[in-house]
């Protein structure tokens, strides 16, 4: 029985939004269906289609593809003629299912939230606990997603963009600087930078064996494995002296990002600099409250917050742990000038000097 006291309009909006959100959880799965079947390239590469030639060409069940593509249709994800008969992919929706080198890319994030989903009973036992999820005990997706994921906005935002905001970075590149990526996953970032700036010295670091191995597989088809050293390294282990060393959507995944910072410190030249790439965040809470901030506070639930508490220290900053947080790390590890140099709707980029 209802109370006395719902207000029925909010009542209605609520369940709307409900509504809404049941609506994209239900087409996750047939996304991933349409990715690893090759269905979206297949529309954008072919087409219009009717749903016989499509199955034809597909290899799949007609009966499955007519389903298939009315789902994708009622989501506004494929386009069809007026008498529902051919359908086919838009330059927009070519642009973010289907074309890998699109910097409008986004199907990787079907890819993150599977494998959250598939890590469900991990985090709810970590819910129990207290205790964390290790990193590579993620299921696979969640790397290669994240790589897809983030590889848009780094193709469109770290050379043109970011770098340039950097007090130094560019100059210290082109003139044979040595970078290193901490926690660099598939290794993309250091990729862009190595094609940008064929003078530096590249190294990328990473706790996640496969990962490092797929960035070397990519380095060598790249042609670029000459310019770039991959080795398996945490964050308080790696070796060497750099110029530049960054941390690319990754400080707050870290048990120890002050360890991590302090690390930083001993392993940069004189007057070198730190390079933080961080999901935009308020330090108001409230004031993240908003789609993007429960996109960002929901991966963070389901992975950086359980990757952190399994490591030492285990702080858990979360994914929208703000500025202010996150400079007081760099300035308590002895770095001075910390700031935010650049920010849009998703990401901010904090640099910090030695």
């Amino acid at each position: 029985m209802l109370e006395q006291n719902i207000n029925v309009d909010s009542l209605k909006k609520l369940q709307w939004k409900i509504m809404q959100n049941v609506a994209a959880g239900a087409i996750i799965p047939l996304m991933r269906i349409g990715d690893e079947l090759g269905l979206f390239k297949k529309l954008a590469d072919g087409g219009p289609y009717t749903v016989e030639e499509f199955s034809s060409a597909a290899k799949i069940d007609q009966r499955y593809c007519q389903e298939w593509l009315n789902a994708m249709c009622a989501a506004g994800f494929c386009s069809h003629d007026s008498e529902l008969i051919r359908f086919h992919l838009n330059p927009e929706q070519q642009a973010v299912f289907a074309n890998e080198d699109s910097p409008a890319l986004m199907i990787g994030a079907y890819d993150v939230l599977s494998g959250n989903i598939h890590n469900i009973e991990k985090v709810k036992k970590a819910f129990e606990t207290g205790e964390g999820v290790p990193y590579g005990e993620s299921h696979p997706c969640i790397f290669q997603g994240t790589a897809r994921f983030f590889r848009p906005s780094y193709s469109s935002n770290l050379i043109q963009k970011w770098l340039p905001k950097l007090s130094r970075a560019t100059e210290i590149l082109e003139n044979g600087g040595k970078f290193a990526d901490i926690g660099c996953g598939f290794g993309l970032s250091t990729l862009m930078i190595a094609e940008a700036f064929p003078n530096a010295k590249i190294s990328g670091f990473d706790i996640h064996e496969p990962s490092i191995k797929s960035a070397k597989k990519y380095a060598i088809d790249a042609d670029l494995d000459d310019k770039i050293s991959y080795s398996v390294s945490d964050a308080k282990s790696y070796v060497g002296e750099f110029d530049l060393l960054a941390f690319f959507d990754c400080l707050h995944d870290m048990g120890d990002p002050l360890g991590a910072a302090k690390y930083a410190y001993q392993h940069l030249s004189k007057d070198g600099f730190i390079i933080l790439i961080e999901p935009t965040a308020s330090d108001n809470p409230t004031e993240n409250f908003n789609t993007i901030g429960q996109m960002y506070y929901s991966f963070s639930t389901m992975g950086c917050v359980p990757t952190s508490k399994s490591q030492e220290v285990g702080l858990a900053l979360g994914a929208q742990a703000g500025p202010k947080k996150l400079i007081d790390i760099l300035l308590e590890a002895g770095f001075k000038n910390a700031k935010i140099v650049y920010k849009n709707a998703t990401n901010m980029v904090i640099e910090a000097q030695k």
